[in-house]
């Protein structure tokens, strides 16, 4: 990962200074996620579309079947 530096307002620059990690940790994915959306050519909802069927057809491709997941949605109850 690299640093960019961007200006903020003051209230917004202490609030994060004095965050806890956790809390530091989360703004900073939500930024990148929202910058990445930002200066892609694809929007967001394409880009989460693409990831799902890639998983599906990895989970067929290793056997797994809509009566797979049923089975492990029922022993979750």
């Amino acid at each position: 990962m690299e640093n960019i530096s961007i200006p903020v307002p003051p209230y917004i620059a202490r609030v994060f200074e004095n965050a806890d990690m956790t809390v530091k940790r989360k703004a900073e994915i939500y930024i990148n996620a929202w910058l990445s959306d930002f200066f892609s050519s694809e929007p967001a909802n394409d880009q989460l579309f693409a990831i799902m069927k890639k998983a599906t057809a990895e989970a067929k491709s290793n056997g797994f079947t809509p009566e797979k997941l049923d089975d492990l949605l029922k022993d979750e109850d």
